[in-house]
């Protein structure tokens, strides 16, 4: 009897069209920790904060996050540590990128990327897939967007930088990436790895003679007020890579994975902008200070001497990616 009257309810039920059953779970506001080692200028901050800015506008009250710069939770090591971990959620990887994941190296094939045209292609195309599914395979993260850090110059006290046969005996502080010291070791200078946090106090102290970065880290650093030279080389260009520790990632209903990818995006594109036009405002705010030389490089004499490195390189990031860049760049 008890079982005729329990089918007769829940028929009953479904023809008033309610249920008998719990109501859906609605999703938790989704909630980010986020963190970068450098000043809230720097480009890398920039772009992350575009993305927390971007991701409120589509979800409002369902985003809740913070958002921390300038070190504030540690260096470029320790951040490191704290996106695999998931300690943090979302982290702007630089040139410390290659660290952890080898491909990466082919950012720091010199004098390849005459442009942001070329960057971009390289960026937004097969090989940018193929990065993102390295890094999230090698390390567990979900690359969300490429932004930019931008093309890097050198900056020194000992003297203007117009051929490799300047750098001679000269100390220059790289970041945490071995294919950058290879790099520099070739092109014949003495390379150290520091933390970025440390190098204005190395370079004024001289426990350094110059630094490489691109002019939006130089100024937000204020390295010019201790720095003598700068050398216009556009070297490498370095790209933001921003990422999410992809068990947080996995975690997003579709809706909110969306929303993170389309803000992502938004930013990179827009931060891209940015670093081309900042870079014509800093180069003619250094010239016109008349505080630091401004040098233009011998770029066929860097070029015959990182010839070299392109084979050296490309072994390390992976033939088959390395040639693909060689092939895009032409």
């Amino acid at each position: 009897m008890s079982k005729h009257i329990s089918i007769k309810a829940l028929l009953g039920a479904v023809m008033l069209g309610t249920s008998i059953f719990a109501a859906p779970v609605m999703a938790e506001p989704l909630k980010l920790r986020m963190s970068g080692d450098s000043p809230a200028s720097g480009l890398d901050i920039v772009v992350m904060q575009m993305f927390a800015d971007n991701l409120k506008a589509k979800l409002g009250d369902d985003l809740q996050y913070e958002l921390f710069h300038s070190g504030a939770l540690g260096d470029e090591v320790v951040h490191m540590q704290q996106i695999r971990t998931g300690q943090i959620d979302v982290y702007p990887f630089g040139s410390d990128v290659v660290g952890l994941d080898k491909t990466f190296s082919i950012f720091d094939m010199p004098f390849l990327y005459k442009d942001r045209t070329v960057v971009a292609k390289v960026l937004d195309g097969e090989i940018g897939e193929k990065l993102r599914a390295s890094l999230r395979k090698t390390n567990g993260l979900e690359v969300l967007a490429f932004g930019e850090i931008g093309f890097r110059q050198i900056t020194n006290n000992v003297r203007a930088i117009k051929t490799p046969a300047d750098f001679q005996g000269m100390k220059i502080r790289v970041p945490g990436s071995p294919t950058r010291v290879l790099m520099f070791k070739t092109l014949g200078a003495s390379p150290i790895n520091m933390s970025f946090s440390e190098v204005y106090l190395a370079l004024q102290s001289g426990t350094i003679d110059g630094q490489e970065n691109p002019l939006a880290d130089i100024v937000a650093r204020s390295l010019q007020e201790v720095q003598k030279n700068i050398s216009i080389s556009n070297h490498v260009y370095t790209p933001v890579t921003l990422v999410m520790n992809a068990k947080k990632y996995d975690s997003l209903t579709d809706a909110q994975k969306k929303a993170v990818k389309e803000a992502a995006h938004e930013a990179a594109v827009k931060v891209r902008e940015i670093g081309a036009t900042k870079d014509i405002e800093l180069l003619k705010q250094l010239k016109d200070s008349g505080k630091i030389a401004v040098t233009e490089i011998d770029v066929d004499s860097f070029k015959k001497a990182s010839a070299p490195l392109y084979e050296e390189i490309g072994k390390i990031a992976g033939g088959d990616i390395a040639n693909e860049v060689l092939a895009a760049v032409k």
